[in-house]
């Protein structure tokens, strides 16, 4: 762990594959700053992360960063795991959002001249990935999974996007149970998100997209993807929306809301 404004961050990883873990940890420097757990009983990705969030907890951590253990240092990030951390750290500080905006060029009477943002404190902070983009199975099939993805890296408030679990840092015992990953293939850290969004924007919090980039190498199959998607596709296209309009703020209450 690193301790960073009187707070333990740690680097969770879970693993299955030794090659894998080993080209991970060649990769990446300051082993000290990374939590490793092996997913010997193959539980899944869901699973797995919670065991690893719950571990760090256990063991005095106050934030987390998630790392696959195929995303890699990317010429343009960080190289060790100490950097990503401080990195995240940084993009959790509080961020400045515009609220208001102008429906009119000129402005019309009314529009504040200056004041135009909230300074809004952040729940987690999400870093994007080079080489492979986060595609799902059918977009892959049809661009490539190397095809360029642009970016949009400004906090989030209010809005409802997939949030992404590759590379996502947060302070668990802050949001859990919101932060919990969902037991279901493909759509464990999306289905997170809508659930961690939710409580988020109630408390005033925004989501930062400019956490430090990682290279993304991706060890999945595209067809056993796109098994995986189908099931809860149609489903994934409006569930957003159904949490996102449902007048509860209780966990339990929206966890029913999922199709599983």
């Amino acid at each position: 762990m690193i301790r960073i404004n009187n707070e333990n961050w740690v680097v969770v990883t879970p693993w299955h594959n030794e090659d894998q873990q080993q080209a991970f940890l060649d990769a990446w420097s300051g082993r000290n700053h990374l939590m490793m757990l092996r997913d010997s009983e193959k539980c899944g990705c869901a699973v797995m992360k919670n065991r690893c969030i719950a571990k760090a907890v256990e063991d005095g951590a106050d934030g987390v960063v998630v790392l696959d253990d195929d995303c890699f240092p990317d010429v343009n990030g960080p190289q060790s795991f100490e950097e990503l951390i401080v990195l995240h750290v940084e993009t959790l500080k509080p961020q400045p959002v515009e609220m208001s905006i102008e429906v009119t060029y000129p402005p019309s009477r009314g529009t504040p001249y200056h004041c135009r943002n909230i300074e809004m404190p952040v729940a987690a902070s999400m870093g994007f990935w080079t080489e492979v983009g986060d595609y799902d199975a059918v977009a892959q099939l049809v661009h490539g999974p190397t095809y360029p993805m642009r970016f949009d890296t400004r906090p989030v408030f209010g809005r409802y996007f997939p949030l992404c679990g590759m590379n996502l840092a947060f302070r668990p015992k802050q949001w859990m149970p919101w932060c919990g990953f969902i037991n279901v293939p493909r759509f464990d850290d999306i289905w997170m998100g809508w659930l961690f969004q939710k409580k988020a924007y109630a408390e005033n919090h925004c989501f930062n997209l400019a956490g430090p980039l990682v290279r993304h190498s991706r060890q999945s199959n595209v067809w056993a993807n796109l098994r995986d998607e189908a099931v809860h596709l149609e489903a994934n296209d409006t569930l957003w929306r159904d949490i996102a309009m449902h007048p509860s703020l209780d966990y339990s209450e929206l966890r029913r809301l999922l199709p599983v």
